[in-house]
């Protein structure tokens, strides 16, 4: 089978000759800085280095971790000291930042570009018209690039809390769910048309995308940032319409990323199309196998792998691999995945020994 026929069946619980080789979600700059001095070849990726299989996604600007603005906004630096710095980035957001070792500290978050209604509509009109050319690439290439691909190819989504999150930031937003409700419709409105629209266009230019990776990140480490409640009636419709107009475009796969635990919501967002979510985080208490139990084939997984017992390496490796991934290869659509990304406190020989035996339980397990 190619890379591409794995990933798409064993995400519907179909046979394969092995899973899918996706053991991490990516990797930390400074594990890879780690891993150079420990072994691995410069001029190789770690994830050419253990051949692994991992998606590609589409070159569309519909947004991801942040909207899909065009044209983004002015990067621009707004004050520094000895030690901060503070600037607007290209999504409009003011944040400080430490600029002695910044990517080992999150930023401190002072201001999101939407705080009115007439911010968010110049906002719309200005920069998220789905409709503008420059969002879209020359299609004659990408069926160059990609109609005989052995991998798997996906199109991104930044989700139906991760919007309006991205507008007005967490603590405003919790305010405004309550203060303006008919401003998060209007905005949900406006999400549900835009990547409508997206997926009509992609879809009618370039037919065989094999799934859809919404990101939300909407959950900490003992629940989801806004409740059940507020899902259903925020959420809820709008996936459920999406999801529809995405599976009659012709795609299957509806692929739900959220860190933290959000275990309350699984039901709703099965019940609104979702099939597969990632990256189920121990620390949060995601355990894949009872969920696996309450969810059934509903729900295909990616991640669940603790990556503090890979860290610890050895037995705790092992122990928290055997626990539960033999009986998720057996039962399918499952992929043997880190919890999130490799951090730095995990050696190149633990990363080795992890994928080893990932790779010894798929070829006993995962057909």
């Amino acid at each position: 089978m190619t890379a591409r026929e794995r990933f798409v069946r064993q995400l519907r619980f179909q046979r394969v000759d092995y899973p899918f080789r996706w053991e991490t979600l990516g990797f930390w700059g400074q594990t890879i800085e780690r891993w150079r001095r420990e072994g691995l070849p410069e001029g190789v990726s770690p994830s050419q280095y253990f051949e692994m299989e991992q998606p590609v996604y589409f070159p569309v600007n519909c947004g991801f971790t942040a909207l899909p603005y065009d044209p983004p906004f002015e990067h621009k630096e707004l004050e520094r000291t000895e030690r901060t710095v503070v600037f607007q980035n290209q999504s409009g957001i003011v944040m400080r930042q430490r600029t002695d070792h910044p990517e080992l500290s999150m930023p401190q978050w002072i201001r999101f570009p939407v705080q009115t209604r007439a911010d968010f509509e110049r906002i719309r009109d200005e920069r998220l018209d789905p409709e503008k050319p420059s969002r879209y690439p020359d299609w004659a290439e990408m069926h160059r690039k990609f109609d005989d691909r052995d991998y798997p190819l996906g199109l991104t989504v930044c989700g139906a809390y991760g919007t309006p999150r991205n507008c007005f930031g967490e603590v405003n937003l919790a305010y405004v769910y309550y203060d303006d409700p008919d401003l998060i419709h209007e905005i949900m409105r406006w999400w549900l048309h835009f990547y409508t629209r997206v997926m009509t266009i992609v879809t009618t230019n370039f037919p065989g995308l094999d799934f859809v990776l919404f990101w939300e990140d909407m959950a900490h480490k003992t629940g989801p940032l806004i409740s059940p409640e507020f899902v259903k009636r925020f959420m809820y419709p709008y996936y459920e319409a999406l999801i529809a107009h995405i599976r009659s475009c012709g795609i299957d796969i509806m692929l739900l990323d959220t860190d933290g635990n959000a275990e309350v919501l699984l039901d709703l967002f099965i019940g609104a199309g979702v099939n597969a979510m990632c990256p189920f985080e121990i620390a949060a208490g995601m355990e894949p196998l009872p969920i696996r139990r309450r969810c059934g084939h509903r729900l295909s997984m990616i991640g669940g792998i603790d990556k503090r017992a890979v860290a610890e390496g050895g037995d705790a490796m092992r122990k928290e691999v055997m626990r539960k991934v033999p009986d998720l290869l057996k039962d399918g659509g499952y992929i043997p995945c880190l919890d999130h990304a490799t951090p730095p406190d995990i050696s190149f020989e633990d990363h080795r020994a992890f994928v080893e035996l990932l790779r010894e339980l798929g070829a006993k397990y995962g057909g």
